[in-house]
């Protein structure tokens, strides 16, 4: 990257991504064409049927090593077939990426157990979110799709982080001296930890360095440093909910999610372009929203403060989704510079349509957050129902928290044993 320290980097791209924001169309997007209801029930009865035998089928892992081969065959063979019928093929995703990745979840998980048998797949989806974006992170970069340390580290360390600092539980006081402890080690500097939780934290840290020696690689860690110091500022946004004039709402989401994307790519690459820096920097923030988005009606019952939740208080969120439909467009589509090669771009592709529907799914479950005229114009481009969407989510958490298998294994385990391909 340029020769600009990564904070002062991160600033200039936290303006400019701010400024974009501000500008964006407010206007109704363009989606393609409607979908027919006759075509949303098609797509629900083809869901409904992948849902139950996808269950069924997990339910009938067999007792054995020897007998599970055809079994996983099957199972993953079901599912591409789903998604392939749902319009997302290994040609045009890539094909290392969609092979390794059931590869990747099973050695993430298998560590994530090591660490921490109590920890329930469930509770890992965080984790996991950001172990996939790193791994789509090397498609980008034209690199070998795996799994390495630093992948397992980092994802681990911020959802560890983030439970603590959500912890209602815990004192400002004693968050304050753990992040400030944390930052130290981060930092370089020797500190000793004092209880099980930060030895984890700081064993994170060694991982890392233990793949990129700190004297090799300044930014990286200069971009650890900072999604630190934006992490303990969105500790603002929290159990208060206060005008947008008071706090700089916007500044603190945009800093966050693009400086915790930027540390996934250093991660990944060891080193970026200034033009990789700011695409990588634009889709952390990107995300961040989506998830701002999608928290919102959480968000707004615990008093949570993003540019989704204070705007829930007073106006519904018509305009404010608008803008984001049109912010995602305007970062896809201004990415050209920094990755250019086929799989890149078949990458970028993969990713615009699916931001899509992810910010589909953010509004389906939050239903009530928008005026009626919003919800009945944006089902239209939608797969599904709205309704069917809302119960769909339900389902899904129904069959895993109820979850019986022939031979007594747990869902978690059975998923562990699923994802076993390598």
């Amino acid at each position: 990257m340029d020769n600009l320290a990564v904070d002062t980097t991160i600033e200039k791209f936290k303006n400019k991504y701010m400024k974009l924001w501000w500008n964006t169309d407010k206007c109704f997007p363009f989606l393609g064409e409607e979908i027919s209801i006759k075509e949303k029930i098609l797509h629900e009865k083809h869901m409904n049927k992948f849902l139950n035998d996808l269950f069924s089928h997990l339910k009938q892992c067999p007792e054995t090593e020897e007998q599970r081969f055809n079994w996983k065959n099957t199972l993953w063979s079901m599912i591409k077939t789903f998604g392939h019928h749902s319009g997302f093929t290994e040609v045009e995703i890539n094909g290392d990426f969609s092979k390794s990745l059931p590869i990747i979840t099973h050695k993430f998980i298998c560590n994530v157990k090591e660490f921490n048998n109590d920890i329930k797949l469930d509770k890992m989806v965080q984790a996991l979110r950001n172990v996939w974006i790193m791994n789509i992170l090397q498609v980008l970069f034209n690199i070998k799709v795996e799994y390495t340390p630093s992948v397992f580290a980092y994802s681990m360390l911020y959802p560890y982080t983030d439970n603590y600092l959500d912890n209602t539980e815990i004192s400002f006081q004693d968050k304050e001296h753990l992040n400030k402890k944390f930052r130290l080690r981060l930092n370089g500097e020797k500190t000793e930890s004092s209880n099980s939780y930060e030895d984890a934290l700081f064993n994170f840290v060694g991982i890392i360095e233990s793949q990129y020696p700190r004297a090799c690689h300044k930014e990286l860690y200069e971009s650890l440093l900072c999604i630190h110091d934006a992490q303990c500022s969105s500790l603002a946004q929290h159990n208060v909910m206060t005008s947008p004039y008071e706090r700089n709402v916007l500044g603190i989401s945009t800093e966050k999610g693009g400086a915790s994307v930027l540390a996934d790519a250093y991660l990944v690459n060891g080193n970026l372009s200034g033009v990789q820096a700011d695409f990588i920097f634009a889709f952390g923030v990107l995300l961040q929203f989506c998830d701002d988005l999608q928290d919102a009606k959480e968000d707004l019952d615990n008093g949570d403060m993003t540019i989704f939740s204070v705007t829930s208080e007073k106006w519904p969120l018509d305009n404010i989704t608008n803008a984001l439909f049109d912010f995602s467009n305007k970062i896809m589509e201004d990415s050209s510079e920094g990755f250019t090669d086929e799989k890149s771009n078949k990458m970028k592709t993969f990713l615009k349509k699916n931001l899509v529907f992810l910010i589909f799914e953010a509004i389906s479950q939050n239903y009530n957050l928008y005026s009626m005229e919003y919800i009945k114009s944006i089902e239209k481009y939608y797969p599904f129902r709205m309704k069917y969407t809302k119960k769909l989510y339900k389902k899904i958490r129904n069959n895993y928290s109820s979850f019986e298998s022939t031979h007594g294994y747990s869902i978690d385990e059975v998923i562990l044993m699923a994802t076993d391909v390598d």
